[in-house]
């Protein structure tokens, strides 16, 4: 939910959830993998190599509370080719995207195409089943949409999204650069659940404003669901894979500097894929999309802004429109849910008459109060996927039946937090204008492993023994 204070993009990868996946290569034996046995780590990308040195491997061993962790590091022999059956890490690097072994071993470029990074969320762009990557590409006639196979590195241009226009026609605030920012900006292609055989997607080619289509992997068709005035952006698939939600956004005036994301909220809608109908559903309050996540099959999560900044947080359904409170006090800015049991986590303001005070609270699914678990409300609240758990910035990690929380190594000073499934934690710490990495494993002290320029931190995927190191410079 505090972007912002991420210097880059951790995405996870699932198997068998809606999230997104990596699996298997089809026709050979695979193992199913959980939220915490893959990511994508999304690193800032410099000048072109060759390929990018190994991203740095610290092995740990369990070892007793309270006691430091050993100071030699084990190693295993590195693989010489990446896995033929998966799981892989994804990241940005040197030239493009890149996939390994779930240890870090054997870097090998999948994606070496002009694409633009911005704040997305790359988890949507993998099928659920793994083995296909969608992206939107620049190219040299403005944006195409492009399905990557994985391993593969095979890749098949499915529709041009949009055309560039002439340079002495180019205008930032025209009708074709708004329908550019919904394409390129927003999250633009959503991946049917289960077997992930359409693919939503946002484009422009019927124009002038950007619109929902789908895609059929199997007959290769295209489908447009939706066209009307405003610009289309943010596809999402129901659980079932029976509906695509989608909002509609507009860029007015004035804009002042540059622009930015769409300041006018026209609507939500969702169209259902079985016979097309486009079905209006309530629009929320605000210039902002709140989509906070599904209840059901059937019932989507959101909020309105409010004298607190948030209120009103309400099951829609997505069939009748029709909406059930879930909690009508009021929360600041932040708020998550975890896909595990569907608990919400929000901070609160001690100035705001419907909150419960200052504080930091969690709402269990079987709970109509929330339960207070921190008297100092929280400057952001996030579901951090590929650790399975909530981290309410600056003060703690918390479980998602909030029973057990966890200190940062260094208050206000911590940022992109690595849980794996053993346990360990690590850190990425600024302090005194310097970054470090911290690192707890087994309960005992925090151990800085190293100093520099650090992007990301990954534990892998399998053992959750080894940490996986990300760097500026792409290695």
């Amino acid at each position: 939910m505090f972007k912002y204070l991420k210097a880059i993009i951790l995405l996870i990868a699932l198997l068998m959830l809606s999230s997104c996946s990596l699996t298997s290569t089809p026709g050979l034996p695979g193992t199913e993998i959980t939220a915490t046995e893959a990511v994508i780590s999304h690193i800032s990308t410099v000048s072109p190599s060759p390929i990018p040195p190994t991203p740095t491997n610290t092995s740990l061993t369990s070892t007793a509370t309270n006691t430091p962790y050993p100071p030699t590091a084990t190693y295993t022999p590195v693989p010489t080719s990446l896995n033929a059956s998966g799981p892989y890490v994804f990241f940005f690097g040197h030239g493009g995207i890149w996939i390994t072994n779930p240890d870090g071993s054997f870097p090998t470029r999948l994606v070496d195409m002009d694409i633009y990074h911005g704040d997305l969320d790359w988890c949507r762009n993998i099928s659920p089943t793994g083995d296909r990557m969608a992206l939107v590409v620049n190219s040299d006639e403005w944006l195409d949409l492009v399905i990557v196979k994985i391993p593969s590195e095979e890749s098949e241009t499915i529709t041009h999204l949009i055309s560039r226009p002439s340079p002495e026609n180019y205008d930032p605030i025209s009708p074709n650069s708004f329908a550019t920012y919904a394409i390129r900006d927003y999250d633009s292609v959503a991946w049917q659940p289960d077997d992930g055989r359409l693919l939503a997607f946002i484009g422009a080619m019927n124009g002038p404003t950007a619109d929902l289509y789908l895609y059929n992997t199997q007959t290769k068709e295209i489908t447009q669901l939706t066209d009307g005035p405003s610009q289309a952006v943010l596809p999402v698939w129901s659980p079932d894979g029976q509906y695509v939600l989608h909002y509609g956004v507009r860029w007015v005036p004035p804009f002042g500097g540059a622009i930015g994301p769409a300041n006018q909220l026209d609507g939500l809608w969702a169209v259902r894929v079985s016979d097309g109908e486009v079905i209006t559903l309530p629009k929320p309050g605000g210039s902002v999309p709140h989509f906070v996540g599904w209840q059901d099959d059937s019932h989507y999560i959101t909020y309105d802004p409010g004298e607190c900044y948030s209120e009103d947080l309400r099951s829609i359904d997505i069939v009748n429109g029709e909406a059930t409170p879930i909690m009508d006090i009021s929360f600041w800015y932040y708020i998550a849910q975890s896909p595990e049991n569907g608990a919400f986590l929000f901070s609160s303001k001690l100035e705001c008459a419907s909150s419960m005070g200052e504080g930091v609270f969690i709402l269990l699914p079987d709970q109509t109060t929330p339960t207070k678990l921190l008297e100092k409300r929280a400057w952001g609240i996030e579901w951090m996927p590929e650790s399975q758990i909530f981290f309410a910035y600056p003060e703690v990690l918390i479980s998602s039946d909030g029973r057990t929380l966890y200190d940062t190594p260094i208050y206000a000073a911590s940022f992109s937090p690595a849980v794996s499934k053993e346990g360990y934690h690590a850190w990425k710490v600024y302090e005194n204008q310097l970054a470090s990495v911290m690192v707890s494993v087994s309960g005992s002290e925090w151990q800085t492993i190293m100093d520099g320029s650090i992007d990301e931190l990954i534990w892998d995927p399998l053992e959750g023994n080894t940490l996986l190191i990300t760097m500026a410079d792409g290695s």
